[in-house]
């Protein structure tokens, strides 16, 4: 099995994961929020939106304080899945890769750095060098 070939199969188990993380948030592969019965246009808007919801509910005799907390926790909780503690947030993640909008980009140069230089491969090996794993990326996101 050639490298491009490797590459396009983790770009699509990778774009797999993405839909089914789309799925499991707004109900369907998209990542909208059209699914939701909010008129928020994105997931944090939406968040908000039922924290006010909430909040509302329980200065009119609705949920107590503690109840919210606890759906709202729920909910956090929902989103963030299986997610170690440690990279369960946001700043988590942004800390993880150094706030680094680049950091794909970053991680591919530091692995360049690392090639050995006395490692030749033929073109069978490494595949079409021309693989558009973008392409194949979003392919799988459909």
């Amino acid at each position: 099995m050639s490298l491009a070939s490797r590459l396009t199969s983790a770009f699509q188990r990778v774009g797999t994961e993405f839909k089914s993380i789309r799925t499991l948030i707004s109900g369907s592969g998209t990542g909208t929020v059209s699914g939701l019965s909010t008129t928020a246009d994105n997931l944090v808007a939406a968040i908000n939106e039922v924290k006010a919801t909430a909040d509302a509910a329980s200065g009119s005799g609705g949920l107590s304080e503690a109840q919210v907390d606890v759906r709202v926790q729920l909910g956090v909780d929902a989103m963030v899945g299986g997610a170690p503690a440690a990279l369960d947030t946001l700043q988590e993640l942004a800390d993880a890769v150094n706030d680094d909008a680049n950091f794909a980009a970053t991680v591919t140069a530091q692995l360049a750095l690392k090639a050995n230089a006395s490692d030749v491969y033929t073109q069978a090996q490494l595949g079409d060098p021309e693989t558009d794993l973008v392409a194949v990326f979003e392919a799988a996101l459909t």
